[in-house]
């Protein structure tokens, strides 16, 4: 037990700015921990003594806490015993804290740090912090007493730091790349841990770590498992080294979540990514992982990101800084609320949002290590549209799964009810892949269709020439027997393409179309808008009606006609907004969800990266549509704020009811500092609207009301049915359970 608690403790990288692909300075780091936790995270203010900061807080923990500041200094640590037995020292818990409450740059933060050390002394055994800005990045080895010293990180290079020190060979000569105590060298020599005839070049890391944490084999092999990722073998005695190729984020998170680096010790995954192009509080993005999520389901957060109440047990940062190490213990009965322990304890993650039927929970373990690959991927569920078959009393659900988003086994399944809801069948597959072991192309966003004679159609986002998320050719099959069998499937030819489409005519547009078809078209025919997307990846919204599905036709036969597309189609760019907002990503609208208004028109409601959804209206049954503008409570009332996220709309009634009475789904909430568009996707709310004849925005919203108290992993891609008086939401949790919720 004693060598486990020596060496499975916290795991770090730092990427150079060019050894990664975007130009960003990364550091990722994984905090382990044992006995009872709890994390908080506060938006620290500033005040006359110090900077704001966000702040990942372990109470009664001196060394688990990381932080990312406004000036984009981000600080974590790895404990590395040294062999120090005689000195002492006063500080530890106030290291971090100070360095991140003061400093303005990473070289600053070092700088502090040092300070500390050689005023006050080091109170425990031995530590690396880890400390980058967009610019760069350190690694600070400290010992206990007045010694430390630090290196900074090649821009071309990625250092991996386990449980031991890995500074070498040090220069303090060289005040652009090294710092550290004067006397380094001097004292390893006075205390026998270095002789230059015996050891040659002096090396900090023989001289001062304990050396029974430089042969563990748990520390050896998390190191080597990350070496063999960037470098293709394992050299122990090397700091940093250039990689094999250039690195995405993406590759640190997914690293950061396997065996061994990942264990069950393992109570936050952080990856910090600096973009330099961009201001430091909203350029510096913090890639969060909880206990037994994947790399896949980390969520985004800036310094400026609010922490939900949900994420602290005290209302103020102030009151958790004083009581972080008095306050302490019996967690979970205390707070029993608290965000932390859907993940730390998965087996209440089911029960956070109240549901009335659930219609598949996944049968791989959701941690993404831990699954077969040889079975088939269901930790991934999203799109999920159920429609009804009142002539047969059938209830019939589309969705599309994998083992994650955009994996190589996504694929389109179905299930039915016959009896309300209350009971599913098993999912049976449609298109696409079952296993990872045996990809195919990709099958995704379905779009399921019921013609009058009871046809069911089923139509999806098929890949086929290039292998780019959404980019597809449009395939299909029915069946004549309730889903019980179906056609072989086919193609339906595009008739239209976007002047940005791809220039090669082979290969298909990139598009998706996320609500199911509504029979909201001309003469009832069915119709819904599709999110299609340029070479820069811009996306607007048109419209497809299907033309003859009442006709039966083969697949190959069904006809569309595309209504707002082209140099039509939606625009983000030209909508006005209230806030002069500019995020990372070129502005954009998508994902429309419709619905009928009394008067016989149609209202579209669209995500976009305003920082609020927008809406417009349709008199001819989808054919042409009115200017974009930002969704408002009412006529000249507030701006409804909502992140690049869905946003769907539905009346009460029906889907095609025209009732006059609808339901909206949004965040209500957005930062205008932030990077990005892509923010928390936390809270949602229901916001119940009226149609009002005259007004401008034929649609107005009373106040919302909680829906999903989740801190994050609200992506409402959902549909909604309405039986017998019964309106139900079918809705994915987290992209992974699938549940149904009355509304009615």
């Amino acid at each position: 037990m004693n060598t486990l608690l020596i060496s499975i403790l916290c795991f770090g990288i730092i990427a150079g700015r060019n050894a990664t692909t975007d130009g960003y300075v990364y550091l990722g780091h994984n905090e382990d921990e044992w006995g009872e936790q709890m994390l908080n995270i506060y938006n620290v203010p500033a005040t006359k003594d110090r900077v704001a900061y966000l702040w990942f807080e372990f109470p009664g923990e001196a060394c688990g806490d990381c932080y990312a500041n406004e000036y984009g200094v981000c600080i974590a640590s790895d404990q590395c015993k040294s062999r120090e037995d005689r000195a002492q020292g006063s500080v530890l818990y106030e290291v971090r804290t100070t360095a991140i409450q003061k400093a303005r740059t990473a070289r600053e933060a070092v700088h502090i740090i040092g300070s500390l050390i050689n005023r006050y002394g080091y109170a425990d055994s031995g530590r690396s912090y880890l400390v980058a800005d967009q610019k760069e990045g350190w690694v600070v080895a400290v010992v206990k007493g007045r010694h430390w010293v630090a290196q900074r990180v090649p821009d071309d290079e990625i250092a991996t730091i386990p449980n031991y020190y890995t500074i070498g060979e040090i220069n303090l000569k060289d005040t652009v790349n090294f710092l550290g105590s004067k006397d380094i060298i001097k004292y390893a020599r006075k205390r026998g841990w270095y002789k230059p005839r015996r050891d040659g070049a002096f090396s900090f890391r023989k001289a001062y770590a304990d050396p029974k944490t430089l042969t563990d084999s748990h520390n050896i092999k998390r190191h080597t498992l990350a070496q063999n990722t960037f470098f293709g073998d394992f050299q122990a005695d090397v700091f940093s080294r250039k990689p094999m190729h250039k690195f995405h984020r993406r590759h640190l998170s997914q690293l950061l979540t396997e065996p061994p680096i990942c264990n069950k010790n393992t109570v936050l995954t952080t990856v910090f990514t600096m973009n330099p192009a961009f201001p430091p509080k909203s350029g510096t993005v913090i890639w969060v992982g909880y206990p037994n999520q994947d790399a896949a389901s980390q969520s985004q957060w800036t310094v400026l990101t609010k922490a939900p109440e949900s994420c602290h047990r005290y209302a103020t940062a102030d009151e958790a800084l004083e009581k972080h190490f008095t306050d302490t213990g019996n967690y979970r009965q205390r707070w029993p609320n608290h965000f932390y322990w859907h993940y730390l304890f998965p087996e209440t993650n089911i029960d956070v949002i109240p549901h009335d039927f659930t219609v598949y929970v996944p049968k791989q373990p959701r941690r993404e290590s831990e699954r077969d690959i040889t079975r088939t991927g269901d930790t991934f569920n999203d799109h999920f549209h159920v429609l009804q078959d009142d002539s047969r009393g059938l209830l019939y659900a589309f969705w599309t799964q994998g083992s994650f988003e955009a994996a190589n086994d996504e694929h389109v399944v179905f299930a039915r009810s016959a009896d309300g809801g209350r009971t599913w069948t098993d999912p049976v597959i449609i298109a696409g892949s079952a296993t990872l072991a045996d990809p195919k192309p990709v099958a995704a966003w379905q779009q399921p269709m019921l013609s009058k004679s009871g046809r069911l159609y089923c139509l999806w986002n098929q890949e086929t020439t290039l292998k780019k998320h959404l980019c597809g050719s449009l395939c299909g099959r029915y069946s004549d027997d309730c889903g019980q069998t179906w056609s072989a499937p086919e193609t339906i030819p595009f008739p239209i393409r976007f002047k940005e489409d791809p220039a090669d005519p082979n290969i298909p547009p990139v598009w998706c179309m996320w609500q199911r078809p509504l029979r909201l078209g001309q003469d009832g025919k069915y119709l819904a808008g599709c999110s299609r997307y340029d070479r820069s990846d811009v996306s607007r919204v048109e419209f497809w009606q299907y033309e003859n599905i009442d006709e039966d036709p083969e697949i190959r036969d069904i006809r569309i006609s595309f209504f707002n597309t082209g140099d039509e189609a939606f625009d983000g760019s030209k909508v006005e907004n209230d806030v002069a907002y500019v995020a990372r990503e070129p502005h954009s609208i998508e994902e429309a969800c419709i619905v009928g208004l009394p008067d016989g028109r149609l209202f579209a409601v669209m995500r976009s990266s305003l920082g609020h959804p927008v809406w417009a209206v349709s008199d001819d049954a989808g054919r042409h549509w009115s200017r974009p503008e930002i969704l408002r409570m009412r006529d000249g009332g507030p701006a409804i704020l909502h992140p690049r996220s869905p946003c769907p709309i539905y009346d009460y009634a029906g889907p095609e009811a025209r009732s006059g009475r609808y339901f909206l789904m949004v965040h209500n909430s957005f930062d205008f500092n932030g990077m990005t568009s892509y923010q928390m996707r936390g809270p949602m709310y229901r916001l119940d609207g009226t149609f009002v004849p005259g007004a401008h925005q034929p649609v107005w919203f009373a106040e919302g009301v909680l829906f999903s108290p989740r801190d994050t992993g609200n992506s409402f891609y959902t549909s909604y049915t309405a039986l017998s008086g019964e309106g139900v939401l079918w809705f994915g949790d987290q992209k992974f359970y699938l549940f149904g919720k009355r509304m009615l």
